[in-house]
């Protein structure tokens, strides 16, 4: 079945001014704080917007500041200009001003800069401590400059400007802003009119953050004393500065969720990353605030109590610990792998020793630092599990064959999965090839036909679900948008699994329908819009975990769709 749901949208438009250059640094105390890398303007002749960036024309100058980082191939600039006309006020001319985000300040950065004059000033200028640092080409001493130039540590703003110097022209003359007969024209097309000329082709600050990421408003089954089942938590997230990049939840020290809560239409997902510092092409790549849901399938847990920790990371990589508690897991009333029934009176054949010694008392051992609980995303590379099997004393049992047991969340079945065979000082190697969440157990059996294993070692594994999206880029007003998509992996329980239709729209992700799946995990909805011509929306789909469906939940990537008519 398809399920069609119909809604108006209104398209919201950012009207880009074109205008021309002036940039201003301020300073601020120095601190130890996260830091990322934004890039703005144009970089590999891109355009990436100037967000941050706020033209202003200088001394009622009338004209904006031109940004033409999206209108010519090369990348354009941030651009301004000062006329030499006579009336012109001194001083008159335009500036480009960037200020970083709300609970940042700028810790360096590089400016692709162009300063040109004629009779003028035209200058990078940084404000470090109240005191500026400036590039600047000034009229008589300089012509043109082209060159990068480095932000300090410590600016909170920046500004590029170019204006025009008074000339005194005698004693009877006032002082006025013109091009004097004494300077060749050098200069082609319009910027020959121009007493000075500044420009930015690309621009990229190292940023700093001196909050950290907090959250509040926890509730869920994970915040109580005794869990069974599917675990839940839900929050609100904050952080100042570049905003929520990650959410994790750890149990026992190990990671059993984490997600980035909202991408942000793609702007909370890095670039690139350079000396271990996140690159983003965005003003505010992650939000300030949002909501997190985790779900953790706590029947890949041991029975008993567990230590659960809540992170916060924000993208300059600063990690807050949210929250803390115990747990106490009871999923399971008897041992998840029952031995198979005796059904007969006497007793058993049990074959020959497993092993050397022969050791019923025998105990299996994780390797150091091996983790019994962990999570991984589906399809990676399989789990290999390590340990030894030593006698109560220590002494290596080797030539012993020790099996890997596996059971799905959500099953009753146990099925082997692998064998190896303990080396000379004891050590095993058994490798669990992809699957979902689920019981890995190691048994080890003190006799060949034995029945009951003498020995058993659990792991518990989860595993990031997987849901695609196709859907094509262009939607027909009033004509219907058909999305379709699959589950990854199998397992999908009788009667389909649980999607969740989002799109991004008013600055969070929103749910428009919950459909089910079919049983072989395919599913299909359909969208109308009836407003909204020119604008682009992102869409995404969002498995919504029943308690049968052995995967931890998970999003597909988002896909834009533009409205056409």
């Amino acid at each position: 079945m398809i399920a069609t749901r119909t809604i108006s949208t209104r398209a919201a438009f950012l009207p880009i001014v074109l205008a021309a250059i002036a940039l201003t640094l301020v300073g601020a105390s120095s601190a130890h704080a996260g830091e990322w890398l934004e890039r703005s303007c144009s970089y590999n002749s891109e355009y990436l917007g100037i967000e941050g960036w706020q033209p202003k024309a200088l001394e009622d100058y009338g004209v904006a500041p031109n940004a033409y980082c999206e209108r010519v191939p090369e990348g354009g600039g941030l651009n301004v200009y000062s006329t030499p006309d006579t009336s012109d006020d001194p001083f008159a001319g335009q500036r480009w001003t960037y200020k970083p985000p709300g609970g940042s300040t700028i810790a360096g950065g590089t400016l692709a800069t162009r300063l040109r004059t004629r009779n003028g000033s035209s200058s990078v200028v940084s404000i470090v401590a109240d005191r500026p640092v400036a590039q600047a080409c000034e009229y008589p001493g300089c012509e043109e400059y082209v060159g990068n130039v480095s932000v300090p540590v410590g600016a909170t703003e920046v500004y590029v400007q170019a204006i025009c110097v008074p000339v005194y022209e005698g004693p009877t003359s006032p002082f006025v802003c013109h091009m004097p007969n004494s300077v060749s024209n050098k200069w082609e097309g319009d910027a020959s009119v121009f007493s000075a000329e500044a420009g930015i082709s690309s621009a990229e600050f190292l940023l700093a953050t001196k909050t950290t990421p907090k959250a509040s408003g926890f509730t869920g089954t994970l915040t109580g004393e005794t869990v069974s089942g599917p675990g839940t938590l839900s929050f609100t997230a904050t952080a100042g500065g570049p905003g929520v990049y990650q959410a994790r939840v750890t149990i026992d020290g190990t990671t059993a969720w984490s997600q980035t809560p909202d991408e942000n239409e793609g702007k909370c997902v890095p670039v690139t990353s350079t000396g271990g510092v996140r690159v983003f092409d965005a003003y505010q790549p992650c939000p300030i605030e949002t909501a997190v849901h985790a779900e953790v399938h706590t029947a890949v847990l041991a029975d008993g109590s567990h230590s659960i920790a809540v992170e916060v990371e924000d993208a300059a990589g600063d990690i807050s610990t949210v929250y803390t508690g115990t747990l106490l897991i009871e999923n399971h009333t008897s041992s998840p792998l029952p031995a198979a029934p005796i059904v007969s009176t006497s007793p058993p054949e049990r074959g020959p020793c497993n092993g050397t010694p022969c050791d019923e008392a025998a105990k299996l051992a994780a390797a150091a630092g091996e983790a019994k609980t962990f999570t991984r995303a589906l399809g990676h590379s399989p789990a290999t599990l390590t340990g030894r099997l030593t006698s109560p004393t220590g002494t290596p049992i080797h030539d012993a064959q020790v099996k890997l047991l596996q059971q799905i969340v959500g099953s009753a079945a146990v099925t082997q999965i692998a064998s190896a065979t303990t080396s000379a000082n004891g050590s095993w190697s058994l490798k669990a090839p992809a699957g979902a969440s689920r019981l890995l157990q190691v048994a080890f059996y003190s006799h060949t036909l034995d029945t009951t294993p003498a020995s058993t070692l659990d792991f518990h594994e989860s595993v990031q679900g997987a849901v695609s999206i196709h859907v094509p880029h262009r939607a027909w007003l009033g004509h219907a948008l058909v999305f379709s998509g699959q589950l990854a992996g199998g397992y999908v329980p009788a009667g389909g699994e649980s999607v969740q239709m989002e799109i991004f729209y008013g600055g969070r992700w929103r749910t428009i329908e919950v459909l089910p799946t079919n049983n072989a995990g395919r599913w299909s909805y359909k969208y109308v819009f009836t407003l909204g011509v020119g604008a682009s929306y992102l869409f995404r789909a969002v498995t919504v975990p029943n308690g049968a469906y052995p995967y931890m939940s998970s999003h597909s990537k988002p896909v834009p769709v533009t409205v056409v008519r």
